[in-house]
């Protein structure tokens, strides 16, 4: 059974589910934190995830380094500023882009379960152009800016609405608190929440499905299934030892996975 979480969301279904399988690659580690600091070890200076915009010809690449970066900061600002820990639900309202795995990737580290499109949640994470929308009617919202530089947002928010991008940017590199393990809840699926040993297991499947080997790249548009995305911008290459490429827009994908030498297709 899955502990308990402390969450009040109503997005926090109960009981956790494990999928069978576990590929092979990582059945010995069972949480992400610790996949993303093997992953630094392994292979610190190469990209681990590429953003690419095929209608303007944006492309950000992040490498290990950066994202577990990213992850201590964006942990500790759960922790420590928003005081949310393990069993928390973090309403992520992002699209496929870097800013979702860099998310991803804090939201695990913290303990807290990643719930898709969520709008009651403890937090809620969102664009600046939700962010009108969604004041006053979500209890706790935050803005993530998509600037390719992870500049902080340009626009006016809301009232009450923090620009999520510098509350993090004056935590520590390090992350401070208790890392997750296997056992903690980590995703809110269509068929429940999974732990985030479920997540890694999954991921693994996933990976296998698409063909993705061992220092493979995964292409990924912004058409592929919703969960599936959500699992492909961080979770599979981690688990696979791999990398992988968020293509948003439409473009000449062919060429896409030419250019970015993709070796497997999340479809």
């Amino acid at each position: 059974p899955c502990p308990p979480t402390r969450s009040t969301a109503s997005v926090t279904p109960q009981g956790c589910h494990t999928p069978a399988g576990d590929g092979g690659y990582g059945a010995d580690v069972t949480d992400v934190w610790s996949l993303l600091q093997r992953r630094r070890r392994e292979s610190a200076g190469a990209p681990l995830v590429t953003f690419l915009d095929a209608g303007t010809g944006e492309r950000t690449e992040l490498s290990a380094v950066s994202v577990e970066n990213a992850a201590a900061k964006i942990a500790n600002a759960l922790r420590d500023e928003y005081d949310l820990g393990p069993g928390a639900a973090i309403g992520l309202r992002l699209p496929l882009h870097w800013q979702r795995s860099a998310w991803c990737a804090g939201v695990w580290t913290a303990g807290c379960l990643v719930a898709p499109a969520a709008v009651d949640a403890d937090l809620v994470v969102t664009t600046a152009a939700e962010a009108a929308a969604l004041a006053g009617s979500v209890d706790r919202l935050a803005v993530v800016s998509l600037h390719p530089f992870g500049l902080p947002t340009a626009e006016a928010l809301p009232p009450g609405v923090d620009d999520v991008t510098l509350v993090v940017r004056q935590q520590p590199d390090a992350y401070l608190f208790d890392p997750p393990a296997g056992s903690t809840p980590a995703f809110v699926s269509a068929s429940g929440v999974l732990d985030q040993s479920a997540v890694v297991a999954l991921a693994l499947e996933l990976g296998a499905r698409w063909g993705l080997e061992q220092s493979g790249r995964l292409l990924v548009h912004d058409t592929v299934a919703e969960e599936d995305g959500w699992l492909a911008a961080l979770a599979v290459p981690l688990a696979c030892r791999a990398s992988v490429v968020l293509v948003r827009g439409d473009g000449d994908l062919e060429q896409v996975a030419e250019q970015e030498r993709v070796t497997a297709w999340a479809r």
